[in-house]
């Protein structure tokens, strides 16, 4: 029994497949959230460029209130009737709010100046978003919870 103790222990066939099968799972573990925060950062990326998009859309158009759902598709798709690809195959016209704000531009009485170029009223568009992301499988492998993935911009409206 001994003999056979001491010549197993001795043993180095193999060792490299228990090294393998130890290190194995790690790895693939780390390629896999690799992975997974490189497809929620290039959605992310896609959905600021659309946000950003519909903003300077809103920001010149006559009327931003009534082109909110032109900008909608056009954050999303790309173009304002809808008709094109999505930007991101989980990210529909509903995730994207916009809200249109007016501002007071007063007088300052010290310089007879406005802060702003304009009249007495400026309007200011924001456009955001925030879908929760649905992860490609390794979140919940890890039990880990999807996350909501972020995005606004704001401009200020110049019209025609």
């Amino acid at each position: 029994m001994f003999t056979l103790l001491a010549r197993l222990r001795s043993d180095e066939h193999g060792t490299a497949l228990i090294e393998g099968a130890i290190v194995l799972p790690v790895l693939m573990l780390l390629a896999y959230g690799v992975f997974e925060f490189s497809n929620a950062f290039y959605a992310h990326h896609l959905m600021t460029t659309g946000i950003r998009d519909a903003a300077r859309y809103l920001a010149r158009t006559a009327d931003p209130a009534a082109a909110a759902s032109q900008a909608r598709n056009l954050a999303t798709t790309g173009t304002i009737d809808g008709s094109g690809r999505r930007r991101v195959s989980w990210w529909a016209p509903s995730d994207v709010a916009v809200a249109v704000q007016t501002i007071a531009n007063p007088v300052d009485p010290a310089t007879g100046e406005r802060p702003y170029r304009g009249g007495n009223q400026i309007s200011i568009v924001t456009v955001s978003t925030s879908p929760s992301y649905p992860g490609l499988g390794t979140l919940g492998f890890l039990g880990l919870s999807s996350f909501a993935v972020r995005a606004s911009h704001r401009e200020r409206v110049i019209g025609d």
